[in-house]
């Protein structure tokens, strides 16, 4: 399996641009995915520079900020002719807010569901959901322990603000005869929490990598330390994490796990 970072917060090659985002390509045996969109500013430049694919298989959605489904809302035409088919949370075009002062903004889906059908067929879950041959959506992600990285996100559901439990959150599991990779937008639900639910709906399965945002950037030090020390005791072979992940834990992960820890950055690619 191959991972190719479209977007991220981080860049040093030419010609690509960064910005608070993410978005990776995914080429399996049989398909090409594309994990995520980025904000949008980004997308498109860097899948031309990159020269990375005339046609996709599908379209992945983490969950509905902007910064996972801007570059999806900027070039709606343009990307439906890569490919046909989302596949997402059905609860991918909730309104995420954040709280500023007394008001809410918007930081969800830029685009509306009926936009999005003009162009596109969404494919929609809630549960575990095969998507293609050894590869998965986890559907929604069980909490197992409390993980509140960012007080300020909030969500409108059946007419009130409450605190944003980002239903639509899921991750993405590749299977292999080794083991599983997972791929994640930002582990909105906490890194103990995803992987505990991979590890209930994937019994028996070695978790060989772990890629995407972990959102500890705005984590206290002693859940980053809580968090690192889980994670150690996974014994993942690869981790390739950077977006909202944060400097301080993407630190103490390459301090504490070395060369199995890889800071991701626009135009990386991973062989896996």
């Amino acid at each position: 399996m191959k991972i190719t970072i479209i977007a991220d917060n981080y860049v040093d090659t030419a010609c690509l641009v960064a910005e608070h985002g993410f978005s990776c390509l995914i080429e399996t045996v049989n398909k090409k995915i594309l994990f995520d969109t980025g904000q949008g500013s980004v997308l498109i430049n860097n899948i031309r520079a990159l020269n990375i694919f005339e046609d996709i298989d599908m379209i992945v959605l983490s969950h509905g900020h902007y910064d996972h489904t801007g570059g999806l809302s900027a070039h709606l035409d343009e990307l439906s002719g890569y490919c046909y088919d989302i596949f997402a949370s059905e609860f991918i075009f909730d309104k995420h807010l954040k709280k500023s002062g007394d008001s809410f903004d918007n930081i969800g889906f830029k685009s509306d569901r009926s936009s999005v059908e003009q162009k596109f067929k969404l494919h929609l879950n809630s549960d575990l959901k095969q998507i293609s041959e050894n590869i998965f959506l986890s559907g929604s992600i069980i909490r197992t322990e409390k993980f509140n990285a960012d007080s300020l996100l909030y969500a409108k559901v059946d007419g009130e603000y409450v605190k944003d439990i980002f239903r639509d959150e899921q991750y993405m599991v590749v299977k292999e005869e080794e083991g599983i990779h997972v791929i994640t937008g930002c582990t909105h639900c906490g890194v103990v929490n995803l992987l505990n639910d991979v590890k209930s709906k994937f019994i028996g399965y070695k978790i060989l990598s772990l890629t995407g945002g972990l959102h500890m950037f705005r984590s206290a030090h002693s859940q980053i330390e809580h968090v690192v020390s889980f994670i150690e005791s996974e014994q993942i072979k690869v981790i390739n994490t950077g977006h909202c992940t944060g400097l301080e834990a993407s630190m103490l992960m390459k301090q504490k796990l070395g060369d199995r820890v890889n800071i991701t950055k626009s135009g990386a690619v991973y062989e896996l």
